[in-house]
């Protein structure tokens, strides 16, 4: 069993949604070796005929081109691992696709089930 940071949807063998949501952090149960599919990798769940995505499990290792603070919501600044900013060329793993903040500014989760993100501007 392994926890989902970034909610998302099932997909079928032929990557096509099923319109069916999952929630960030809950525990999926899903085989080990990703699968690709149209160019994009994906898990098999094990206990239905339905796959999700890699990122969302495992997350996706992304470099820094610029040193970049950590934010818990648009206007508030939070730790990461008891940093208050992380640094440039550094490489920081991002879960799910980017949010929209309500100040218009996009961000990627960088935390498990803290409020946790990153400027997407801050990335290569």
């Amino acid at each position: 069993m392994q926890p989902s940071f970034g909610g998302g949807f099932f997909y079928d063998e032929n990557g096509k949604s099923l319109g069916e949501k999952y929630y960030a952090y809950r525990a999926v149960t899903v085989n080990q070796s990703p699968i690709t599919i149209n160019g994009a990798k994906f898990y098999k769940l094990a206990d239905r005929d339905a796959y999700i995505k890699v990122t969302n499990i495992s997350g996706q290792g992304r470099v820094l081109k610029r040193n970049a603070y950590i934010y818990s919501t648009s206007k508030k600044r939070t730790t990461h691992n008891g940093a208050w900013k992380l640094y440039k060329g550094s490489t920081v793993t991002t879960y799910g696709g980017s949010y929209k903040f309500k100040n218009g500014k996009r961000y990627y989760r960088i935390g498990g089930p803290a409020k946790q993100y990153v400027r997407t501007s801050n990335f290569n």
